[in-house]
């Protein structure tokens, strides 16, 4: 089993090495030291570690506490506060970004490994039940609702930060054929095949859901405004070679819609959705009208 990846957020450098080699002599790995909360919030999303050690007291516009609410928030990592003192404002912000722990400066190793451990054990157990309310059982993309719960923080996120993104709305064709003629249970792995599908297409930190029956949808963040057509391309692709396997005895054919999201926009991911959806039935009626 591989190292838990801690990313350590600290300003002060000696007491970053300090922390870094307690991390290492403790059996963790440390992948980066971030020395400000914008820093953190790049080397996290670009990492995806296991935990964030992140310092309270940041220097900067972004202090440890906001750089900690867009971690946890929007990219679900647990933290773990380290301060010397913070004033009591300053504890209620931070409560407010549900942290898993808090280690005083200076510590010794036990308390901090117990701090990561117990916060690691905390992380893994809502992430359980989490997961049995946000994730679609059959295809194990977000479901209706954990698609939205996450949606709508990338929105505030890019509106923040004024970075666009594209929104896909795709559904399965002829799924109601696939059930009458080879089973439900065909039909079935048909959904799974296209999650598959779209987890090899988009990025592990674009976020995929099903959202029901036949529709998935795709929110591509950090995806160009002259992205869409690439995307379409390796979509494309990856669904031409499964068919190539012709694996169940039938080809796999999907509709797509994309709508594009900018930051100064106002409008909500429903409304994105809706666009997406005419956009989706457009594509199915200029296929009818091919065949």
């Amino acid at each position: 089993m591989s190292p838990t990846r801690i990313l350590v957020v600290e300003d002060e450098a000696i007491v970053a090495k300090d922390i870094e080699n307690a991390l290492h002599g403790l059996g963790y790995s440390v992948p980066a030291v971030a020395a400000s909360g914008e820093a953190a919030i790049e080397k996290a999303e670009a990492l995806h570690p296991d935990l964030v050690l992140m310092d309270i007291r940041l220097k900067g516009q972004i202090d440890g506490v906001k750089a900690a609410g867009e971690i946890n928030g929007r990219l679900g990592i647990p933290i773990v506060y380290l301060t010397a003192h913070a004033d009591q404002q300053t504890l209620r912000r931070a409560k407010t970004t549900q942290p898993l722990g808090y280690i005083l400066k200076p510590f010794d190793e036990r308390d901090l490994s117990a701090a990561i451990e117990l916060a690691l054990h905390r992380h893994r157990s809502q992430m359980t039940l989490r997961s049995l309310a946000l994730v679609d059982e059959l295809s194990g993309l977000y479901n209706r609702r954990g698609f939205f719960t996450v949606a709508r923080q990338h929105v505030k996120f890019a509106r923040r930060t004024k970075q666009g993104f594209w929104l896909l709305f795709l559904d399965v064709d002829r799924l109601k054929q696939i059930n009458d003629v080879f089973g439900h249970q065909e039909g079935d792995a048909a959904l799974v095949t296209t999650a598959e599908i779209l987890r090899k297409t988009f990025r592990e930190s674009d976020v995929l859901g099903r959202l029901g029956g036949d529709e998935f949808v795709v929110l591509a963040i950090h995806a160009s405004e002259d992205s869409a057509a690439s995307m379409m391309a390796r979509l494309e692709e990856n669904l031409a070679e499964r068919n190539r396997q012709r694996a169940g005895g039938y080809e796999l054919a999907l509709s797509v819609g994309i709508a594009r999201f900018e930051p100064e926009s106002s409008a909500s991911i429903e409304e994105l959705l809706a666009k997406a959806d005419e956009a989706l039935y457009e594509h199915k009626r200029a296929k009818r009208k091919r065949t």
